[in-house]
């Protein structure tokens, strides 16, 4: 995946937690269009929350959008994108190209 956004054009920052990616955003040349959090164990809603921290953190405006994508979810879900919050999103790809339309339609690059 990281190989596929850099490819189509984002600059990408890889983390392995909270701590590191709010570091890594902060010591970087260019503040971060997007947060892209990959659902693993934990719920949605604290990935969620675990991105407004990064947001805030690193001094983002609150519009700068925030995506999560679902580790596990039924077959009623594949496909969709779904808008929770104000600028904070959850998506269930059935490929890696519906996750970057997404994020196109989110940050053009």
């Amino acid at each position: 995946m990281i190989t596929n956004l850099r490819n189509v054009g984002y600059h990408v920052i890889v983390a392995l937690d909270e701590e590191s990616a709010i570091e890594r955003a902060i010591g970087g040349r260019k503040s971060p269009d997007m947060i892209l959090i990959n659902q693993v164990r934990l719920s949605i809603e604290e990935f969620i929350n675990m991105g407004r921290r990064i947001r805030q953190a690193v001094g983002l405006p609150s519009h700068t959008p925030i995506v999560v994508i679902a580790e596990k979810y039924g077959e009623d879900m594949e496909g969709k994108d779904v808008k929770v919050g104000e600028s904070e999103y959850v998506t269930y790809p059935e490929d890696a190209e519906q996750l970057i339309n997404l994020l196109h339609r989110l940050c053009p690059v």
